[in-house]
């Protein structure tokens, strides 16, 4: 998969961004060729080599359609997580781990369920809140509303009373 410059993207450890070029890094090696992409949200500027982004888990962002997706999933059922803290965690961390939208989307919410009927742990509450900022910045990304906005957004749609 190759991506151009001016491409919206995802790294699921730094979130979404866009593509504003490809370098040539010199080194002892060879010559290594990276996208470069600034993150807004993190305030950074991200390189990544073009030949392990597959790997890394860049990906395109969400379509323009994707956060009325995003919108219905999050106002969906929740899926039940386990009681157990440890067990809860490690399928949190992993779900968060895929980088993929969905799998994002369905952590936010059912945390957010969780969260109403037994306290967070602090690794917990530190996921949804990751997981709330990821998700805002990639959907303020392709619509070009700000952060802030996006979060109110998506607050409102957790709000909401799950559709039967």
């Amino acid at each position: 998969m190759g991506f151009s410059v001016g491409d919206k993207v995802v790294h699921p450890r730094f979130g979404a961004g866009s593509i504003t070029a490809l370098q040539n890094k010199k080194h002892a090696e060879g010559t290594t060729r990276y996208y470069v992409i600034d993150v807004p949200a993190q305030r950074l500027t991200v390189r990544v080599p073009v030949l392990t982004a597959a790997a890394a888990g860049l990906r395109y962002a969400m379509s323009r359609l994707g956060p009325a997706r995003v919108l219905s999933i999050l106002r969906g059922r929740a899926h039940p997580l386990p009681d157990n803290y440890q067990h809860r965690q490690e399928q949190t961390a992993a779900r968060l781990r895929t980088g993929r939208v969905t799998q994002l989307v369905r952590v936010v919410r059912d945390l957010t369920h969780h969260s109403r009927r037994a306290r967070l742990t602090n690794v917990d509450s530190n996921y949804l809140r990751q997981g709330v900022e990821l998700l805002a910045a990639e959907m303020a990304l392709v619509t070009g509303q700000t952060i802030p906005e996006t979060t109110k957004i998506i607050e409102s749609a957790l709000a909401a009373k799950p559709a039967a």
